[in-house]
């Protein structure tokens, strides 16, 4: 199949399912009534304002609520403005399809893995901001990559802040990083090309910055590390399968499970396999050790931040990410008997994003998450106060009840 067929063919499976199906989330209909809240808090609306307060205006994790806002308020009704949302979350994967299937890529079957990737249990649990960091993250790191001196990277810190706090840690980790690697550079060899772009000190001040407003909101809200949840006697294999996406958080050995995990640790062989043969690029190193440092605490870390869980899951997402991105930059690299395996290891893709969209069809819920926040989209048809909503009573979310 040729680069633009798998292109057309990964785009239709990333936003085919987004623009004809009614995809179910779990926390998509708290996140449009908190929106909705929002819309109402700053009209003066007293039956709102008597039970609720907006949030600290710094607040990160909210970005997606502030799109939700304005969709709103611009008269779009509950469901098309989450559908517009997701619509939007997944147009950087789409631009990751197009980079993945360009006439200098050698294995365009890896824009097959983007579907498989953004289909995964943090999506349908709903946990919108966090999926809006892992896409601006790859914008990030392509800039970072190509052109490290760029200014949309200013545009970048804080949007990243505004999704969700690992996002920025990821992306800042990866610029300090590379940029360190530069001095060092630069004081062994001084006569090295001088033309070479490089990530200026004002780039990285700036991730600085809104890494310092997150320690400010975190700690000034009362938030801190939960070490009553940190991991203690978990068995080895199960934080194995934690690292797999798509339903291997409820740890069940079933087909999915078993597809989930496969799919995975092909990513993370495929990514590998390149780098046994030199040269090796600085910013692939750097890459590897920010995903070095995320499977690290996939394995060790504790799954409760506060009040935010999944931690360990997220880790492992955004660590797949990364190293599917590390793949496309050296797929050049790829041993022959692993290209041609990579049609096979498509197809799989294929199965893991038709098995979970179908999961989600909302026409045959199966799974009673989808209903968690049921009164959540009956109050959004009703526009009405819906004091039961989870988000009023956690310090990470733009509304508080009172």
């Amino acid at each position: 199949m040729t680069p633009v067929r798998l292109r057309w063919l990964a785009w239709g499976l990333l936003l085919g399912p987004i623009l004809f199906l009614p995809l179910a989330t779990q926390d998509g209909p708290s996140h449009v009534w908190q929106a909705l809240a929002l819309n109402h808090l700053a009209a003066g609306d007293p039956d709102w304002t008597s039970a609720m307060t907006s949030n600290h205006p710094l607040l990160s994790n909210q970005l997606i609520h502030r799109l939700l806002q304005v969709l709103l308020a611009l008269g779009a009704s509950g469901p098309i403005a989450e559908k517009i949302l997701q619509v939007a979350l997944a147009l950087p994967f789409a631009a990751a399809i197009f980079w993945a299937t360009d006439r200098r890529q050698n294995h365009p079957e890896l824009a097959l893995w983007v579907p498989a990737l953004f289909f995964n249990l943090l999506f349908f649990k709903g946990f919108y901001n966090f999926v809006a960091a892992a896409g601006l993250a790859i914008l990030a790191l392509r800039l970072l990559h190509l052109r490290p001196s760029s200014r949309w990277l200013h545009l970048l810190w804080p949007a990243l802040y505004f999704a969700h706090p690992l996002g920025l840690a990821f992306v800042g980790l990866v610029a300090l990083l590379r940029y360190v690697s530069e001095l060092l550079e630069k004081k062994s060899d001084p006569a090295h090309d001088v033309a070479q772009e490089r990530l200026p000190l004002l780039s990285l001040g700036h991730g600085a910055f809104w890494a310092l407003v997150f320690a400010y909101t975190w700690f000034s809200s009362g938030s801190s590390g939960d070490a009553a949840h940190a991991p203690r006697a978990v068995p080895f294999l199960e934080r194995i399968a934690r690292l797999a996406l798509g339903d291997a958080l409820a740890l069940r050995l079933d087909v999915r499970l078993v597809l989930t995990s496969a799919l995975t640790l092909t990513v993370w062989m495929v990514a590998v396999l390149p780098l046994r043969k030199p040269p090796f690029r600085r910013f692939t190193a750097i890459l590897w050790i920010s995903v070095f440092f995320a499977f690290a605490w996939a394995l060790l870390g504790p799954d409760h931040l506060g009040e935010g869980g999944f931690v360990r899951l997220r880790m492992a997402w955004m660590a797949t990410l990364l190293v599917w991105y590390l793949a496309v930059v050296r797929n050049n690299l790829l041993p022959r008997r692993i290209g041609r395996l990579l049609p096979a290891l498509t197809a799989l893709a294929v199965v893991f994003v038709v098995w979970q969209v179908n999961d989600a069809y909302r026409q045959a819920p199966s799974r009673a998450q989808f209903h968690l926040h049921e009164a959540d989209r009956i109050a959004v048809q009703k526009d009405t106060v819906q004091p039961d909503n989870y988000a009023l009573h956690t310090h990470h979310f733009p509304v508080r009840a009172k």
